[in-house]
């Protein structure tokens, strides 16, 4: 149960920064994860004092407040990582804070800790604001786009072979990183720049990395009132001209590749609901969806859990969905294997899930694109592109770099 707030729990963290504090929690080891919702301007930190991080099913109905991620290559009987919701903190958009939520005590020694250390963090940081400095790839683009393409081809062979109908083909872009980098502040221009994306910054110090995302995909929400959400996201389009200017949202066409990849992901989430025996949802689109510098098809599900007396569907419908035909394909089995096969990498947690879990009573969890790696001095960029009879090769590869480019572009400038 949540200890009460009181003045002096908000006091104990008063005039402290979202940057010092993520920058104590990492340096203390404690795993954290900093969060945005779309379309809401509060952000959220949440540090794992106690247990670290632990493994559970996501029986998300049944969890306490926390946070969760999971790796691509995920079985429905497998566990995911939890992190305990010790503390979680809540600013606004100024990054002042609103409110703590500690189950632990504002006594415990390591709050005690943490607090002095974001605040000599506090005293020590510099006057002028540091960016992050991205030098070039490591392997020529020559080479990873001409490995890309062949497997594109390989893709588009084995779909006139009726091997499967899509695949979700991804591929990575490394670049070294400085010292000078401070993923809160790259995550604080994410949420300013990508307002209708999650964005995202979670610690895993067992593993000695960090993962900073902005996906525009929600993989199942369930509020606090039972409304249970999902929905299908395909489709890629550039979304500025060449003059960098917006192209409105009516002026966007979309050819039959786009419509049908979009409607295989739609057909596939009404399949899930048909296993169930669940004919009571509501379906909503396709409409166009703007996701930073990129537009897409969007079509969302929505379910009244209440009514239904079935306040476990999210937990089901996670088991059902994923990997999603927006990440894998379909059908699911042969076309994960074909890409397992395939891409020659381990995606690790891009294009797994991620999310809050029963924090302020509601789920999110979202699927884990638009994602970048940093671990030992390199920053891992992850893009994929959905590959259909009609694709295009070279076109594919384009879209694996406007979509790394959605995080590049920002996270490279200076602060």
């Amino acid at each position: 149960m949540l200890s009460v707030q009181t003045d002096s729990q908000l006091s104990i963290f008063e005039g402290l920064q979202i940057d010092e504090l993520w920058e104590a929690s990492v340096k203390l080891g404690f795993p954290s994860a900093l969060w945005r919702l779309p379309h809401q301007n509060e952000i959220k930190l949440l540090i794992s004092i106690q247990d670290g991080i632990r493994k559970c099913q996501p029986d998300l109905e049944k969890l306490s407040p926390g946070f969760i991620i999971s790796a691509f290559h995920w079985r429905d009987d497998q566990e995911v990582l939890f992190l305990e919701g010790d503390i979680i903190l809540t600013f606004s958009e100024e990054s002042k804070i609103r409110s703590v939520e500690n189950t632990i005590g504002e006594e415990h020694p390591e709050i005690q800790k943490l607090v002095k250390l974001a605040e000599e963090i506090a005293e020590e940081k510099p006057q002028t604001s540091r960016g992050i400095s991205l030098m070039v790839p490591e392997l020529p683009n020559t080479d990873a786009k001409r490995r890309f393409e062949r497997t594109v081809e390989l893709a588009i062979a084995a779909i006139r072979q009726n091997q499967f109908k899509k695949v979700v083909l991804s591929r990575t872009k490394e670049l070294a990183y400085s010292g000078n980098f401070q993923p809160a502040k790259a995550f604080c221009k994410l949420s300013k720049v990508y307002p209708h994306a999650f964005v995202s910054l979670v610690n895993l110090p067992e593993q000695n990395e960090l993962w900073l995302g902005a996906t525009p995909e929600v993989l199942v929400q369930q509020t606090a009132d039972g409304i249970f959400r999902t929905m299908s996201l395909a489709g890629t389009q550039h979304a500025r001209n060449k003059s960098g200017e917006l192209i409105p949202r009516y002026d966007i066409r979309w050819g039959e590749k786009e419509i049908e990849e979009q409607a295989l992901v739609s057909r596939y989430i009404v399949e899930c609901f048909k296993k169930i025996r669940l004919r009571e949802y509501a379906e909503t689109g396709p409409k166009t969806l703007l996701a930073g510098n990129l537009y897409h098809l969007k079509t969302d599900f929505e379910v009244d859990t209440v009514q239904l007396h079935f306040p476990e569907l999210a937990s089901v419908m996670v088991r059902l969905l994923h990997p999603t035909s927006a990440v894998c394909g379909v059908p699911k089995v042969p076309s994960l294997e074909f890409l397992t096969n395939i891409e020659g990498y381990d995606r690790s947690f891009y294009s797994g899930f991620l999310g809050p879990t029963q924090v302020d009573a509601e789920t999110s969890l979202f699927v884990n694109l638009r994602t970048v790696r940093f671990k030992d001095g390199k920053a891992t960029f992850y893009a994929g592109a959905g590959i259909t009879e009609d694709s295009v090769p070279e076109r594919e590869w384009d879209e694996t770099e406007m979509k790394c480019d959605t995080l590049l572009k920002v996270i490279a400038d200076e602060f």
